[in-house]
């Protein structure tokens, strides 16, 4: 399977995102285990949404006339399936860990909204945009 260059970049920046916000949180929590395996399931499971996106972008563009509709069924349901686990892994990580442990799944999370902007302002920049 095929992975576009914005979505490797995109989980490339998730994981460089992730390590950094694991490097400063290791100073500031009260127990830096819990967080870190928070922060490793946090990126893990933003990866694999990365992925999951992409696959379903992909699906869609690549979507003749008469499967527009099961394209976007596909969508749809990879859309709901990537907020049910993204609440399941959350909950999850604040069952089995602790609160901090919430905090860096959350941080790892967080990490793939990082890496999408630095990655949309990166290819405008390289088009010869403004960023």
């Amino acid at each position: 399977m095929n992975i576009s260059p914005t979505t490797k970049g995109i989980m490339l920046g998730t994981l460089v995102f992730s390590a950094i916000g694991l490097a400063i949180g290791m100073f500031f929590v009260p127990d830096p285990l819990f967080f870190a395996i928070g922060v490793v399931i946090g990126a893990a499971m933003s990866v694999l949404k990365t992925f999951m996106l992409d696959r379903a972008v992909s699906r869609l563009l690549q979507a003749g006339p008469d499967d527009v509709k099961s394209a976007k069924n596909f969508v749809q349901l990879g859309y709901m399936s990537r907020y049910l686990l993204t609440g399941a892994v959350l909950v999850g990580a604040f069952l089995l860990l602790d609160l901090w442990g919430l905090v860096g799944t959350f941080v790892g999370t967080l990490a793939m909204t990082l890496a999408a902007v630095s990655a949309r302002l990166f290819i405008k920049n390289e088009k010869g945009g403004e960023a």
